[in-house]
Parts: structure tokens; C-alpha cells; sequence
């Protein structure tokens, strides 16, 4: 691979989408940058729709809860079917309500508060994704509780990314890069001369161009976690991963890197790191066979038994 031809960033989703492409045989420039448009509108799209933020076809059903159920579209049933399963495979470590207590958090950030124990404690009973009431033959869903909330942030964009690839694959592209704020998906084909590097973010540091090593990939996902987003009051430890079960961000962990085949799989599995302890953590990967790594919040890192497989190698996917 020499020299990028084609390369566009968005602001989107509440941070920078960014798209690569290596030169295509049977597309021009033009068209390449048409592409990232249309890619571009679709994650415009998907942000508008789910948002919790502010109005949205998926806000309506926070504003229903304990009121009465919400008739949700075949894309939306499907997204809340696959985070139930994530849930299911993390024993609830992985919650889309955590936004329970999230959207607190979020409010309190803002002005540089944070939740009382009283508060927490009250609001956690309201933190299970089996209490939600999804009705898969009439497409409803239901929160019972007025103060329950579901948020997709731990999902979102990783869905976001795979949308995008499955569209640059429709049309044709062959080498490519995708990085939705820090979630990535990248393609290439077997006669190019080297993978795409990534590199791995030094949670330690708040320069978020320091890096403490380099994934050589030519085909699958990787998404990292960590407490250097959205902490409050400049606290790594106390950062936007809520634990379901606690109410709060865990501490041990303060970043994790995952590969995968797709990027809802990475995406989802670095944000249940980081509800784990590291035990916990390199267990949670070996038993899915999944390459990983997590940092302690005393510097050191530790990883899977694919990780260490791999270490030094270039990883050819998408199967690892």
C-alpha cells in the first residue's frame, strides 16, 4: 500500500468519523468521495435515530417509560435483541440500562458534581435489562418503571462502523479504513503489501497521540476503552463506563483494547473490561478466544492468550 489517495473526516456521534481508501481499479476519486458521503449520511442517520441526547425516535421510548409501550422498526428491534445478547453472554456486566444511572452521571458531569451514595443506591434496582418488556411479534418495548432509562452508547457506534463497512464492501472497495472515534474496521486485500497499523493508546497519558504499541491488521475490528473519555472532574476512575451492578465506574481497569471480526463485537467486549478486574478480564477474553488487552490503573498491561498467540505478528483476520 503507498500513498492514501482518498481520506475524509466527519464530525459525528459526538466525536470524529474517519474514513481511508486505497486506490480502486474500477472508481474514481470522485466517486471514492461520493462514497464517504453516502457512508458519512448513514452515520448521520443512525446517530439522529438512536440518540439519547436529545429528541429521537429512540428517546421517545425513555419518555414512555412506566407510561405505556413504544412501537419500535425492525432495525431498532434488532439492536436492542443483540444488546440483550451481549448482556445475556457478560452475566449483565454489559446493561443498556445502565443509562438508568447514566444520564445522572451525564447531568451531574456537566456541572462538575457527582451522584450522592443515597441516590445511586436508590436508582440501581432500575438497572436490569430483563426487566425491559420487548414484545418481538407486535415490535413494542416497554420500560415498566418511570425511572428507568436504556442508552446505546456501549453499542452504538460500534454498529455505526459496521454499517459503514458493509456498504464500502457493497460497492466494491477493497482497501479500506474505517475509525468511528476510536472504534475500527479495516479491509484489505491478500496481495497488499503490508496491514493497516493501528496503534494503541497509552491510557496513562492525556495526549491521546501517545501510544504504547502498534496492531497490524488486515482484516476485522478493534475498539478500545478507557477512562481518559468523558471523566469527571478529571478523574480517570470515575469516567462514562458505568458498572450495572455498582452504579459507578469500576477502578482496577482504566483501558482495554480488543480485536474481533466486527466492530459491535469489539466494541461491546472493551467496554465489559472495564467493569472487570483484570482476573476477570483475560478470563472473560480466553474463554472466548478473543484478542485482548487491558491496562491497571498501576501501568501495568496483560494479555489474552490469543494476544500473546499473535504478539509481534501481523494479524490477517477476520477470523482471529
Amino acid at each position: 500500500m503507498n500513498q492514501v489517495t482518498c481520506q475524509k473526516t466527519y464530525q459525528v456521534m459526538g466525536g470524529e468519523f474517519q474514513f481511508l481508501c486505497f486506490p480502486q481499479s474500477f472508481l474514481s476519486r470522485e466517486d471514492v468521495y461520493a462514497l464517504f458521503e453516502e457512508a458519512y449520511r448513514e452515520v448521520k442517520r443512525i446517530e439522529e435515530k438512536f440518540t439519547d441526547f436529545k429528541e429521537s425516535y429512540f428517546s421517545r421510548i425513555n419518555s414512555m417509560a412506566g407510561v405505556g409501550p413504544v412501537d419500535i422498526d425492525e432495525e431498532t428491534l434488532g439492536l436492542i435483541k443483540k444488546s440483550h445478547e451481549v448482556a445475556e453472554n457478560s452475566n449483565g456486566v454489559f446493561d443498556i440500562s445502565f443509562a438508568s444511572i447514566g444520564h445522572w452521571w451525564r447531568a451531574h458531569k456537566e456541572e462538575g458534581k457527582v451522584l450522592s451514595e443515597d441516590f445511586i443506591k436508590e436508582h440501581l434496582k432500575y438497572i436490569d435489562y430483563r426487566l425491559i418488556k420487548l414484545d418481538e411479534k407486535k415490535k413494542t418495548i416497554f420500560l415498566p418503571f418511570s425511572q428507568m432509562r436504556i442508552g446505546l452508547g456501549g453499542i452504538g457506534k460500534g454498529y455505526a462502523v459496521d454499517r459503514v463497512y458493509d456498504l464500502f464492501k457493497r460497492r466494491g472497495l477493497v482497501n479500506f479504513y474505517i475509525n468511528g472515534s476510536g472504534d475500527i474496521r479495516v479491509a484489505a486485500e491478500q496481495t497488499a503489501p503490508r496491514s493497516w497499523r493501528i496503534g494503541i493508546r497509552n491510557p496513562l497519558s492525556s495526549d491521546p497521540k501517545k501510544a504504547v504499541g502498534v496492531i497490524q491488521l488486515h482484516n476485522g475490528a478493534v475498539a478500545s476503552s478507557g477512562g481518559y473519555v468523558h471523566n469527571v472532574g478529571g478523574d480517570r476512575f470515575n469516567n462514562h463506563i458505568i458498572h450495572p451492578q455498582t452504579g459507578m465506574s469500576a477502578r482496577e481497569i482504566i483501558g482495554s483494547t480488543v480485536l474481533a471480526d466486527d466492530a459491535i463485537t469489539a466494541d461491546t467486549t472493551a467496554t465489559i473490561l472495564m467493569n472487570l478486574s483484570k482476573k476477570e478480564s483475560i478470563e472473560y477474553l480466553n474463554e472466548r478466544q478473543l484478542f485482548g488487552l487491558v491496562f491497571c490503573k498501576e501501568g501495568k498491561s496483560y494479555l489474552s492468550e490469543t494476544a500473546l498467540k499473535h504478539f509481534g505478528m501481523e494479524v490477517k483476520g477476520p477470523a482471529l
